[in-house]
C-alpha cells in the first residue's frame, strides 16, 4: 500500500511540475561536478568584473573545490530576457542555455512563480551559507545587495541643505535648492519598493510633489552627470552606495545615502535552472559566490558585495550605520502581486 502511494505521489509530482528537494552532500555535488567540467553564466559582459573578474573567480573556485573547471561568461540580454528564455527551454523539454541564472527581486519572483529553479538545501549543505542568504528559500542565494538612494554633488549642495532621505526632496524648506534641477530615475520601480514601506497612497502623493521639481531623467550608471555638475542631485538610483565609493575613490564630490527607513535595496541573487546542463557545477558556483573570497572579486571590479558576508564593504557599512533593510520576503510578496494599475499611475505622474 505504501509503495503504491509513493509511486502515485511521484507521478503526481511530475504531472504538476513539482520540483522536489534533492538531498546531496558537498562531496556528492563535487563528484558530480567533476564529470561536468564547466559551468556557464549568460549575463552582461561586465558581470562580476567581466573576463578579468571571471578569471579570478575561476582560479578561486577550482582551488576551493579541487576542480579544473572552465567558468564561461557568455554575454547575453537583460535579466527578464534570459529568464524568459530559460522558461521557454524548460517548457519545451530542452536544456537551459545557461547553467546559472543571475537576477534581481522582480525577475527571481517570475522564476519562482514559473517553478523554473532547482530546489537546493543551500544552508544545510554548505557550512558558510546562512538561511538568511536564501532570499527564495531553497532556490536562490543573495550575491550582493544594491541600495536604492539619493546621490548628490557635495560641491553643488552644501551640507546644511543636503537631504537625508526621500521625504526631504519635497520639503519646501530644502527643495528650492534643486527645484527644476533634480534628476529623477527613468523608471518607477524604486517607488514600487518604497510602497512596501509607505503604502501606495503615500507614494502616489509623494510622486505628485516630486514631479514638478524634476529637471531631467537619468538611468543607473549615469552618475558622472551628477559628478560633472550637469545635475546637482539624483532623487534615487540603484547602487547609490557603490556609486559613492567608486567616485570618492577617484576624488569626486559624490555623496550617496539610503532614501528610506527601512532601506530599500535590489537583492541580486544566483540560482540554478531546473534544466541546467551542468547542475552540480552550478550549485558549487552559486555557493562559492557567497564566500569572502568571491565577494572580494566583486568588490574589486564592481564595488558591490553582500551585507550578509562578514568583512565586505556592504556588511561594514550596514553595521557601522545601523541600517535596517526592507525585508526581502515582503519585497518578494510585493513583486508577486504585481499591481499594474498602481505602476501605471506612477508612470503617468513621473514619466509622462
Amino acid at each position: 500500500m505504501l509503495t503504491a502511494i509513493a509511486v502515485w505521489g511521484a507521478v503526481l509530482a511530475i504531472v504538476l511540475g513539482a520540483n522536489p528537494l534533492q538531498a546531496q552532500s558537498i562531496e556528492q555535488i563535487i563528484a558530480g561536478a567533476k564529470k561536468e567540467g564547466e559551468v556557464t553564466l549568460v549575463a552582461s559582459a561586465s558581470t562580476f568584473g567581466g573576463k578579468k573578474g571571471f578569471a579570478e573567480l575561476e582560479a578561486g573556485f577550482n582551488k576551493r573545490f579541487g576542480l579544473k573547471h572552465k567558468l564561461n561568461l557568455a554575454p547575453g540580454p537583460s535579466f527578464p530576457q534570459v529568464a524568459a528564455r530559460i522558461v521557454t527551454e524548460l517548457k519545451s523539454g530542452a536544456k537551459s542555455s545557461t547553467d546559472l541564472y543571475l537576477g534581481s527581486d522582480g525577475t527571481m519572483s517570475d522564476m519562482h512563480r514559473e517553478k523554473a529553479l532547482q530546489k537546493v538545501n543551500w544552508s544545510g549543505t554548505f557550512p558558510w551559507v546562512s538561511k538568511e542568504m536564501e532570499i527564495f528559500p531553497q532556490e536562490t542565494l543573495l550575491v550582493y545587495a544594491s541600495f536604492h538612494g539619493i546621490i548628490y554633488n557635495s560641491n553643488a549642495i552644501p551640507k546644511e541643505k543636503a537631504p537625508k532621505n526621500y521625504e526631504d526632496l519635497v520639503d519646501p524648506a530644502l527643495s528650492p535648492t534643486w527645484a527644476g534641477k533634480l534628476a529623477i530615475p527613468a523608471y518607477i520601480h524604486w517607488l514600487v519598493r518604497v510602497s512596501g514601506i509607505w503604502g501606495k497612497e503615500k507614494v502616489l502623493s509623494y510622486a505628485r510633489k516630486l514631479a514638478p521639481l524634476a529637471g531631467g531623467r537619468l538611468r543607473q550608471g549615469e552618475e558622472e552627470r551628477i559628478v560633472s555638475g550637469e545635475f546637482p542631485i539624483m532623487g534615487s538610483t540603484g547602487g547609490a552606495l557603490e556609486a559613492m565609493w567608486k567616485w570618492q575613490a577617484k576624488g569626486a564630490p559624490l555623496v550617496g545615502l539610503s532614501g528610506s527607513t527601512p532601506a530599500t535595496s535590489s537583492y541580486y541573487q544566483l540560482a540554478v535552472p531546473r534544466n541546467s546542463a551542468h547542475s552540480d557545477s552550478a550549485k558549487l558556483f552559486v555557493a562559492f559566490m557567497t564566500t569572502r573570497e568571491a565577494q572580494a572579486v566583486i568588490e574589486k571590479y564592481d564595488w558591490r558585495s553582500s551585507y550578509l558576508v562578514d568583512g565586505t564593504l556592504m556588511a561594514k557599512y550596514v553595521k557601522a550605520n545601523k541600517i535596517k533593510l526592507q525585508d526581502p520576503a515582503e519585497l518578494n510578496e510585493l513583486f508577486m502581486k504585481d499591481d499594474a494599475s498602481f505602476e501605471a499611475e506612477l508612470s503617468k505622474i513621473l514619466l509622462k
